[in-house]
């Protein structure tokens, strides 16, 4: 039984290197002057017109830190805030419900590492200015 098994797997292996497909590997008789009829004469060949350059002239770091901070300071605020109220009320009479500490001290860490970042993304996108040789 295992004779049976081993012999199509043997004549599996040994399929692609018979004649036929040995020989579906040999070169075309078309040689190889062939490309030169396809390709353009070189007079027809022009170089592109580049495109008119603009210059940098610095960077985004103040918006993104802007805006940023903005963006994920008032993210913080809105967790720090949601937190707070989803709390389980005290059961203490005197302890209070307030929840502006922890309120503003998500806010603030949000707005510092959005600024941080939005600083970040900004110094890396540069600003480019008018295209030269125009008004």
């Amino acid at each position: 039984m295992r004779l049976l098994l081993s012999i199509p797997a043997l004549l599996s292996l040994a399929a692609p290197l018979s004649p036929t497909a040995v020989h579906a590997q040999r070169l075309s008789s078309l040689g190889s002057d062939w490309t030169l009829k396809v390709q353009a004469p070189p007079s027809a060949l022009q170089p592109l017109p580049s495109a008119p350059s603009r210059p940098k002239v610095g960077d985004y770091r103040v918006e993104g830190t802007v805006i940023g901070g903005l963006l994920m300071g008032a993210l913080g605020a809105w967790v720090g805030s949601e937190s707070c109220h989803n709390q389980p009320t005290p059961v203490a009479p005197s302890s209070g419900t307030a929840c502006t500490g922890t309120t503003l001290t998500v806010g603030f860490v949000g707005a510092v590492l959005g600024g941080g970042l939005g600083y970040l993304l900004g110094r890396v996108t540069p600003k480019y200015g008018p295209v030269v040789g125009e008004p």
